[in-house]
């Protein structure tokens, strides 16, 4: 079969549902109708435990931090409470043209805490949660993680645009 950008996303539409299909001569997923209970969820493609920083780390433990794991969100948390969540981009813009200027500056603007620059209230999911909603989440919001947080154990998890397409790429290699 060859591999196009339409049977891309058709076969995106079935992982969200929780189920890979065929394609008929018209290029046209099929499948039977489905509750939403048989969806994928949130906690089947999340990373769990994810990495974190509290509030009183620095942008510069925080960068260092993402750089070393390759990843682009951190959450900010107290204990297991979410309270916030700090981006790669949020420390680019923050650090923006202080690394240009005078080491003072430059020093001053690394050694700032996260909670200066994180942003507060985040937008989360559950982990019970359909990965269609989060999936629809991320391209709305334009965000390339979100939080999962479980209502008695704080944050559990996090599913970024990458547990989405790796999940799809499963679900490819599948078949």
């Amino acid at each position: 079969m060859e591999f196009t950008g339409r049977y891309f996303c058709y076969a995106l539409a079935q992982t969200l549902h929780g189920e890979l299909v065929g394609l008929e001569d018209t290029n046209m997923a099929t499948t039977a109708p489905r509750g939403k209970d048989s969806w994928t969820k949130v906690v089947d493609v999340m990373t769990k435990n994810p990495l974190t920083v509290t509030p009183s780390e620095t942008v510069a433990q925080a960068d260092e931090l993402m750089t070393a794991n390759k990843i682009r969100q951190l959450p900010i948390v107290e204990e297991t409470e979410l309270v916030g969540i700090v981006t790669d981009r949020d420390i680019r813009s923050f650090l923006g043209t202080s690394l240009l200027e005078s080491p003072e500056t430059r020093e001053k603007a690394l050694n700032t805490e996260v909670r200066e620059i994180m942003t507060t209230e985040p937008i989360t999911l559950s982990p019970d949660d359909d990965l269609e909603d989060a999936v629809e989440l991320l391209i709305e919001e334009k965000m390339g993680g979100i939080p999962v947080v479980d209502e008695a154990a704080g944050l559990v998890g996090i599913v970024t645009y990458v547990d989405v397409l790796r999940c799809f790429l499963n679900r490819l290699l599948e078949d």
